[in-house]
Formats: C-alpha cells, structure tokens, sequence
C-alpha cells in the first residue's frame, strides 16, 4: 500500500471512529484538484480490514461509511428486571 494510501485510511478511520460518516467523494482532493484514486483504495483496504463498514446510501445514492459497531460488553452481575 501506498504512504499517501496509507495516510488517508488512517485519516479516515479516525474519522469514522469519533461517530461521522465517511463520504468519499468529500475526501477528493479540492474542486480543482481532480480525482484521487487513493481514496477509493483507502475504502476498500479499510473494508477489507473490517475498519469501515457500509453504512446506507448518500443522497445521490452512493454508498457512505461508517465505524463497525462495537460489542455490548459483557454483564458481570445479574441487574433487576426493571433499570432505571
């Protein structure tokens, strides 16, 4: 994987992790700056890590991203029926 790869996914996990989404047309470089392909190559590592999962669909209906759920940790006491 590419440094500049890398840099992005870590960015972008980060992100994800603080509880945003990740839209990637919004990592793209400026509105003159074309098309990064390393973006769409940090999605895809990041999925293929279990960093990322999909999330639901865009606005204009592309995939956006998300922080995998974390498992409810596990109960060290038995808690009454009712908790308030």
């Amino acid at each position: 994987m590419k440094a500049e790869t890398q840099k992005i996914m870590n960015a972008m996990v980060d992100f994800a992790n603080e509880g945003n989404e990740i839209i990637p047309m919004y990592w793209q470089p400026g509105p003159f700056g074309g098309i990064n392909a390393c973006v769409g190559a940090a999605v895809r590592a990041a999925k293929k890590r279990g960093l990322l999962v999909e999330g639901g669909l865009d606005g204009v209906g592309k995939p956006f991203y998300v922080a995998p759920a974390k498992p409810l940790p596990i109960a060290t006491h038995v808690a009454p029926e009712t908790v308030q």
